[in-house]
């Protein structure tokens, strides 16, 4: 096999998002399943860099291209635009984008807690609860993200009223250690990275203080679903066994995700065990799930959604790891 890697620059809505292509290794297969990632260092991509790098899409007929944007919300425009076939769909995303014309459909459950969210304020900072930080400017990575739902969801659970500041997922943490924000809502393992070195606090912890739910899911469109399914079933199953590698391989795993994420390995170690120990290995969900999701969103502010039945199927799940 060769490596492809692919960069793409900054396209308009029609042409997708901007993004840089994540490495893979090139299957053998005539058939591409492109993949929407929404950071790089986010559990998702290590998931589909395994896939690729253990041969699994290889195996599954598969030539993944993985493709690393600067948040969720360009992912989702990505396949909006019909630049990518797959990513990591929200709920709140895919509800509000069917009111828009887009035909995104959850396929099947990756995670049911935002595992290794917090909200951060640096070392030191006299903020010491999430009430102080009414008023103040929150980093999140963009609109439409999974960190813009979760600081949807802070300000109308708690009450209070603070300014969003788009900073894509590299910007984060060098934003929030320089003070160009006040408090931002970190993902793991940039998260564990800052709490271990003593950079930050965690006033919260979204795992714990957001109920259980649909929170990330693999997702695509209802044209791609349509026209082959059986691809949509190849592709999950090459990314669910690349979950049951990383869970029954720990060693390896842990250096996997420290090397993808350029991170230590006591904190690849709190990645595995706090995140990729807890994913979903079969994909499936309930309707119920679905529901929970939909309501947390609506209590976030998201509005003009159609209803969770109209966002899934069931038909992916469970996925079969089997040959």
């Amino acid at each position: 096999m060769t490596i492809m890697m692919t960069r793409r620059g900054a396209l308009g809505l029609a042409a997708g998002a901007a993004g840089l292509a994540f490495g893979g290794a090139r299957a053998r297969a005539a058939q591409t399943v492109r993949i929407g990632l929404a950071t790089k260092t986010w559990w998702p991509s290590v998931i589909a860099d395994t896939a690729v790098k253990q041969g699994f899409f290889s195996q599954a007929g598969l030539e993944a291209e993985l493709t690393v944007y600067r948040s969720g919300g360009e992912a989702f425009e990505a396949l909006a635009a019909g630049a990518t076939d797959m990513i990591n769909g929200l709920v709140p995303q895919i509800a509000t984008g069917r009111k828009r014309g887009v035909d995104g459909r959850i396929v099947a459950l990756a995670a049911d807690a935002n595992t290794g969210w917090k909200l951060l304020v640096k070392q030191g900072s006299p903020l010491k609860n999430v009430a102080d930080i009414a008023g103040k400017k929150v980093g999140i990575t963009a609109a439409g993200s999974l960190s813009d739902f979760m600081a949807l969801w802070t300000r109308a659970h708690y009450k209070i009223d603070f300014t969003s500041v788009p900073l894509g997922g590299g910007g984060l943490v060098p934003n929030l250690l320089s003070g160009n924000v006040d408090a931002a809502v970190v993902y793991s393992p940039l998260s564990f990275q800052v709490l271990q070195a003593k950079q930050g606090v965690a006033l919260l912890d979204y795992a714990t203080a957001i109920p259980p739910h649909l929170a990330v899911s693999w997702s695509t469109t209802d044209a791609i679903i349509k026209k082959d399914p059986a691809m949509v079933r190849a592709a999950l199953k090459a990314l669910y066994r690349a979950v049951d590698y990383m869970q029954k391989n720990r060693e390896q795993a842990i250096k996997i995700i420290a090397d993808v994420n350029g991170i230590t390995e006591p904190v690849a170690a709190q990645e595995y065990e706090e995140t990729f120990l807890k994913l979903s290995t079969d994909g499936k969900f309930t309707l119920d799930q679905t529901k929970v999701a939909w309501d947390l969103a609506k209590i976030g502010g998201f509005k003009d959604m159609v209803p969770p039945e109209e966002i899934v199927t069931f038909d992916f799940t469970p996925v079969s790891l089997g040959a």
